[in-house]
């Protein structure tokens, strides 16, 4: 159920990209990203309700919120045309969150997992210095959403859904298709140089 929420969430996120390069009409990628959210909050408040208390099993599927809210979030601002800065602030609060769980991975020994929410905890960051603190990243924005969607999401969800996650080869796999990554974005952060502005004579 896990993996079906997050196949959705990569599909959300792939329009959302889609809408920032300008090829998708925000209003109909908002209507999928509420969509969205709201199948991920159901299915995480299931899970919840299932861990019956356990907390290593609630801490984890409470983590599904964090997408879940964000989707609903940007879903009615993109249908109401709504002012951004309010995603971009909750943006922060997630990216720290998303943090957090990337230092629990790391310590229990799942770099897979921690290296992911290092990823999602970039994206957050993304949308918080966009749409909270108003600077022109879009471009930049664009590019880590359209990767992340399909590299931490997608594949992994489809991958998880039919075969799991656990085999070497993947792993393997997915972990030189980070570092592309990671390479990629140093490369598109250099060259759109999204925090520089113009010098005004």
């Amino acid at each position: 159920m896990g993996n079906v929420s997050l196949l959705f969430g990569g599909v959300a996120l792939f329009l959302n990209s889609l809408s920032l390069f300008g090829k998708v009409d925000l209003k109909s990628a908002g209507v999928f990203s509420l969509l969205t959210g709201l199948l991920q909050t159901f299915v995480a408040t299931l899970l919840v309700i299932g861990a019956a208390g356990d907390p290593i099993l609630t801490f984890g599927y409470a983590s599904i919120y964090l997408f879940a809210f964000t989707y609903l979030y940007v879903g009615i601002t993109f249908i109401f045309g709504l002012d951004g800065s309010g995603v971009g602030w909750f943006s922060l609060f997630v990216a720290i969150a998303a943090f957090f769980y990337a230092g629990v991975s790391f310590s229990s020994g799942d770099w897979m997992s921690g290296t992911t929410w290092l990823f999602w905890t970039l994206l957050w960051s993304m949308f918080f210095i966009g749409m909270g603190l108003n600077r022109n990243v879009d471009a930049l924005t664009a590019r880590v959403a359209l990767v992340l969607s399909w590299l931490t999401l997608i594949v992994p969800a489809l991958v998880g859904l039919r075969f799991g996650t656990a085999g070497s080869s993947y792993q393997l796999l997915w972990s030189a298709a980070a570092i592309v990554t990671v390479l990629y974005f140093v490369y598109s952060a250099l060259k759109l140089s999204p925090l520089r502005r113009p010098v005004q004579s």
